[in-house]
């Protein structure tokens, strides 16, 4: 993946909490549907579809494939130098026909952890492409204590949770550290997807 151009993030990730230890979460970034395919189709990935399907003993359940679309995003360039990066991929579910407006809130939140937050190296707000109510976010700090500290106590955090939290209808999150890969490259993507396993 380092390899291609188009690929902007590829991560592996585990869990934070020590008590999960069989949860993989793969974080992929393309540039456009273009950048998708070429990788979809390289010799790597077709040997390792055909490493998964030769020993179904590797997963003990079901692999989801969450397809999303970057609504906002930026990535920081010390992000490739973090050592243990603290890594959250939420998923925030929305009444029905109500995640457009709430948007809105989480285009302020990106732009002012952008501005204001160096400990937030990256921030990408993602619109589930395959249920409409569902919004998901892939954060990666400093630290954990940054996240809580300073980015979850910013104001443009508390006036989304204002303004926006009751529309909400479930937040989940997965609190993640780096294994493997790269967090980013300076190109914008535009699709990203999320594979936990």
């Amino acid at each position: 993946s380092r390899k291609e151009p188009g690929v902007t993030r590829y991560t592996i990730t585990i869990p934070q909490d020590p008590q999960d230890h069989k949860s993989i979460y793969i974080i992929e970034e393309y540039a456009d549907q273009a950048a998708l395919d070429s990788h979809m189709s390289s010799a790597a990935v077709s040997n390792l579809i055909k490493l998964f399907s030769s020993d179904a003993s590797l997963f003990g359940g079901t692999t989801n494939v969450y397809n999303l679309e970057t609504a906002f995003s930026f990535s920081r360039s010390e992000t490739t130098k973090a050592d243990d990066p603290y890594i959250v991929f939420a998923t925030l579910d929305y009444n029905e026909g109500t995640r457009a407006g709430a948007l809105n809130g989480w285009q302020q939140v990106t732009l002012e952890s952008q501005r204001n937050e160096l400990g937030t190296l990256g921030y990408a707000i993602l619109k589930d492409k395959d249920h409409p109510n569902i919004m998901r976010t892939v954060e990666v700090y400093e630290t954990e204590k940054y996240l809580w500290d300073v980015h979850e106590k910013s104001a443009a955090v508390t006036k989304n949770k204002s303004e926006h939290g009751e529309i909400r209808t479930n937040v989940k999150f997965a609190f993640l550290k780096f294994v493997a890969g790269f967090l980013t490259r300076t190109s914008k993507p535009q699709i990203c997807r999320v594979f936990p396993i």
